[in-house]
């Protein structure tokens, strides 16, 4: 069972990581069809959600990690 809440919790770590770096370089699936021009306060605030849910993610596969049973 801890070795199952291990990998759980190092695909919560690296899910993140990979899904970042994915949309640091391919900004398309952020931005909605039709507002290529009027879209600099959307993809900022659905960016900082996006980073923020990563975050808590990340952070949550920490506390699975560091969960002393």
């Amino acid at each position: 069972m801890q070795k199952n809440k291990n990998i759980l919790a190092y695909i919560l770590i690296l899910l993140p990581l990979v899904l970042s770096i994915y949309f640091f370089i391919n900004l398309e699936p952020l931005i909605p069809r039709g507002y290529e021009l009027a879209i600099d306060a959307y993809v900022i605030s659905k960016t900082l959600l996006f980073v923020l849910s990563l975050y808590l993610l990340s952070k949550l596969g920490y506390f699975i990690i560091n969960k002393k049973d």
